[in-house]
């Protein structure tokens, strides 16, 4: 410490008197060497990443749209999402069979252009992904087979 004090001095051009006092040197004794298993934050250098990996900012959160679907003219909006690269959760259990069929034909062919997947996750309930997404089931049957409808 007393060693980059005096090149301090010596470089903006002041000298200074040396001393040798018994607490200083006490005080600014160097620390002892850390164990294999410590990291000293201080004394590391900053390393150039030089991957091709990105970062994610850890402000950006990732959203999942879950939509209850009343008529057929919602299904433009859970397009809208799918286009926004935001994957969908589509609940029809409530809907006719003959709208909740003409919305499903309709989200497969978006999904189709778009080049996302569709996953039936149970009776009426569909999960429309865009391609940035991968949909993992826990169990064999889960989604069929890949998980296509």
């Amino acid at each position: 410490m007393a060693n980059f004090f005096n090149k301090f001095l010596d470089y903006i051009g002041i000298e200074e008197t040396e001393f040798e006092d018994e607490y200083l040197d006490d005080y600014y004794q160097d620390t002892p060497e850390a164990p294999d298993n410590v990291v000293n934050f201080g004394a590391r250098e900053k390393k150039r990443n030089n991957s091709n990996v990105v970062n994610m900012p850890a402000a950006m959160q990732m959203k999942m749209i879950v939509y209850h679907p009343i008529s057929y003219e919602d299904t433009q909006n859970i397009i809208d999402n799918l286009k926004s690269r935001k994957p969908v959760i589509v609940n029809m259990e409530e809907l006719e069979i003959e709208c909740a069929q003409r919305i499903l034909d309709f989200m497969a062919g978006a999904v189709y252009a778009l080049n996302g997947t569709i996953f039936k996750i149970s009776c009426g309930i569909f999960v429309v992904a865009p391609t940035n997404y991968d949909i993992i089931g826990n169990g064999e049957g889960d989604l069929g087979e890949d998980g296509l409808i």
